[in-house]
């Protein structure tokens, strides 16, 4: 049995979750497997509200912020407001 750091741990994704999340890649998800899938991505994968501090361990710290940073970037442009993207400059 090989040692895998605290920092590189998930929580194990369920049938479910791998199939939703399948389906979320090949564009054929239904809205309880997009629901599925954004809830692994969020909560188990990215880890997007835990706390990300491990008070002996700065690389960790370092990567699991990293991990959770995807996720809160996530969040953060599922909360944007549709109306405001009315004058949203497209980046080339």
């Amino acid at each position: 049995m090989s040692f895998v750091p605290e920092a590189f741990k998930t929580a194990q994704l369920s049938k479910r979750e791998i199939w939703a999340l399948k389906a979320l890649e090949a564009g054929t998800a239904d809205p309880y497997a997009q629901t599925l899938a954004l809830s692994a991505i969020l909560n188990k994968l990215s880890r997007a509200y835990d706390c990300h501090f491990v008070p002996t361990d700065r690389d960790a710290t370092a990567f699991l912020q990293g991990r959770g940073f995807v996720g809160q970037e996530i969040v953060k442009h599922l909360r944007i407001d549709p109306t405001a993207l009315a004058n949203h400059k497209e980046e080339l």
